[in-house]
């Protein structure tokens, strides 16, 4: 009689590399999607939460910014001597509460920055800011305001510059 033929076992390297793919596939499906953003500005919660406790609200950009990121960040850069920009976004911002920005929504760069060396050039104590903004008007390129939240008992408040 002959032998059954198409019913022969994969060899243990084709069975471990099939196991990796399928763990491969599970993790990328299942796993963290990185940092989750609010409102499609493409920011953390956490941090839309901070300038929100500032007075500042946020809402999805409407219309086209007349100044360019490049500007805002330039702006943005300007009012700190050492300060270095990390992100910028486009969005709605209002003040509710009273602010340069002002209660009606207006479109906005929004610039986070790393606080540098002032004008004495002493730098601030490691992990004093939490979160250090600056809000430039997308159709005038002119400053609005800057947003500082501090960490720690000292400075415990989120405020407006």
């Amino acid at each position: 009689m002959g032998t059954k033929e198409g019913h022969r076992l994969a060899s243990p390297t084709t069975f471990l590399i099939s196991l990796l793919l399928v763990g491969l596939v599970i993790l990328t499906v299942t796993g963290p999607a990185g940092p989750v953003q609010s409102n499609g500005l493409g920011i953390t919660p956490s941090t839309v939460l901070l300038l929100n406790q500032s007075g500042l609200s946020l809402a999805a950009p409407q219309g086209r910014a007349l100044v360019g990121e490049g500007r805002a960040l330039r702006v943005a850069r300007n009012q700190g001597l050492q300060d270095l920009p990390q992100y910028a976004f486009l969005t709605l911002a209002s003040q509710p509460q009273g602010g340069s920005v002002g209660a009606r929504p207006r479109l906005c760069w929004v610039v986070l920055l790393q606080a540098g060396a002032d004008r004495f050039g002493n730098l601030p104590a490691p992990g004093q800011i939490r979160l250090y903004a600056v809000v430039i008007d997308a159709r005038s390129g002119r400053f609005l305001t800057a947003v500082i939240a501090f960490r720690g008992p000292a400075h415990s408040g989120v405020g407006s510059e």
